[in-house]
């Protein structure tokens, strides 16, 4: 399931889930940067939206709190909680179960490594939960570890397909790892924690964009239906053209009649 992440270094971070929308983004990046409390920015950005009601959204801004909302549209189970001390947050749709989300706090909350690592060890609590209830013992296909610093820009991006983020093209935090992989095989997590137990932590900065090859075979069929449906607006414009020519011909044809009739001397 895609997921926007938004981080505003220093200050905050966010996200977006369930039915995405583009527009979610810019909103939380204003509502982040003016300034308000989490719950301030959840109120702005749901108020903002005609479809709430779709959506799920979090927000957790340094000093002022953590808060979230899940729409009433959402598909069972549906659960968005905070940490005790409120500088973490979760929230899913379409669960197993709620334990998905308590036990990935749990962990969150146990662990006293680095930023990235208790991250990381709430993500792998949630799967070990299994998980996302379509994904059967798979429990994802997509999972990624962002960590912000204060000098890093301003991420508004989702990268739940292969389509997803170009890191040559895109400004990325401090740290940026994500998987993909196909469906039926290992957990998305899995891969994502053995990327990370390889990546170079004395590096400036850490960006791995992991896509593997039964990936794309979603985005292949979707690349097909899209050129399909161009194929069919194409003929469909030309079929229209066509018919216009000959519906113009034909009334010039009739109106060059009539004129001649009109121009011939009546017996």
């Amino acid at each position: 399931m895609p997921v926007l992440v938004v981080t505003v270094p220093s200050s905050a971070r966010a996200a977006s889930q369930a039915d995405l929308s583009s527009a979610s983004g810019d909103r939380l990046v204003m509502a982040l940067e003016s300034g308000q409390d989490a719950q301030g920015v959840i109120d702005a950005v749901v108020a903002a939206d005609g479809r709430a009601d779709d959506r799920q959204f979090g927000a957790v801004v340094l000093g002022g709190g953590g808060a979230g909302w899940s729409g009433a549209d959402n598909l069972d189970v549906s659960v968005d909680r905070r940490s005790t001390d409120m500088v973490f947050g979760a929230h899913w749709n379409i669960l197993v179960s709620g334990a998905v989300v308590d036990d990935a706090i749990a962990a969150f909350e146990a662990a006293e490594d680095e930023l990235a690592d208790r991250l990381l060890a709430g993500l792998l609590a949630g799967a070990d939960a299994r998980g996302d209830s379509r994904c059967g013992d798979q429990t994802a296909t997509a999972a990624a570890l962002l960590v912000a610093r204060p000098a890093d820009s301003i991420y508004a991006h989702t990268d739940g397909s292969v389509f997803g983020v170009d890191p040559d093209e895109t400004p990325m935090p401090a740290v940026f790892v994500s998987v993909l992989v196909g469906r039926d095989g290992d957990r998305a997590p899995d891969h994502l924690a053995a990327e990370w137990a390889n990546a170079d932590r004395d590096a400036p900065s850490i960006v791995i964009r992991q896509v593997d090859d039964g990936a794309d075979v979603a985005a292949s069929r979707l690349t097909l239906i899209a050129i399909v449906v161009l194929v069919v607006l194409v003929a469909g414009v030309v079929v229209l053209l066509v018919t216009a020519g000959w519906m113009w011909r034909r009334r010039r044809g009739a109106a060059a009649e009539t004129a001649r009739a009109a121009r011939e001397p009546r017996t």
